[in-house]
């Protein structure tokens, strides 16, 4: 059967010769991974759309949901090009999608999770610290996951300053452009107190590996 729904490209990667393997975050059906076939031939009709970090309407062909569908065309909602154009920018949004692929089940509709993966690709595009954007994304995808840090530092939070653990509560609950509005506080700390709770319970990210080697050369 054909079905129509519209989806975030959280990842890809080359599947055979010519085609895709895109994991998708879609408004319908939650994760889901999809062949886009012969998506990496030259001037492919559906190479643009399927790229990580963009927002498409899909086309799909799916006979049997035990089986990955084919994207069969793709029109482009947001392809967040000034975000992509910014290689720093670029690399933490990359981090957010990784981190709602790893929170997210298959098939698993959660249309919360869904805005606030389009909401810190919207803010990542022109946000005065990307950054800290993108722990407060961090902190509220985990939330709604099940995992709130929040909760955890109420209950077993004496190893952080109290400050640390104000401004963590603070940013939980920043919502859209809010980041940009918070007296300064100490992101890197924040950083790495949130960073090592996310990796209780996920493998570290990649784009963290290679921020991390990209701090220890400059």
């Amino acid at each position: 059967m054909y079905y129509t729904i519209k989806g975030l490209v959280l990842n890809s990667k080359i599947q055979g010769e010519h085609d895709k393997l895109i994991t998708v975050y879609s408004y319908q059906w939650g994760k889901i991974q999809a062949i886009v076939p012969s998506a990496k031939k030259i001037a492919a009709k559906l190479s643009a759309a399927t790229e990580p970090l963009t927002e498409s309407e899909f086309h799909i062909f799916n006979s049997c949901f035990s089986i990955r569908p084919k994207i069969t065309g793709a029109v482009i909602i947001n392809n967040n090009t000034t975000m992509k154009s910014n290689f720093m920018r670029n690399l933490y949004a990359l981090y957010a999608a990784e981190v709602g692929d790893k929170f997210a089940p298959s098939y698993l509709a959660n249309t919360e999770k869904y805005d606030l993966i389009v909401r810190i690709w919207e803010i990542l595009n022109v946000c005065k610290y990307p950054k800290r954007a993108l722990i407060a994304f961090i902190l509220r995808f985990l939330k709604l996951s099940g995992y709130s840090f929040s909760d955890y530092i109420r209950n077993n939070g004496s190893f952080i300053d109290k400050r640390i653990a104000m401004n963590i509560r603070k940013l939980s609950t920043c919502s859209g452009y809010d980041v940009d509005f918070i007296e300064e506080i100490e992101d890197e700390k924040i950083w790495n107190y949130v960073e090592s709770y996310l990796t209780n319970y996920i493998r570290r990210p990649a784009v963290s590996i290679f921020l991390q080697k990209m701090n220890a050369k400059s």
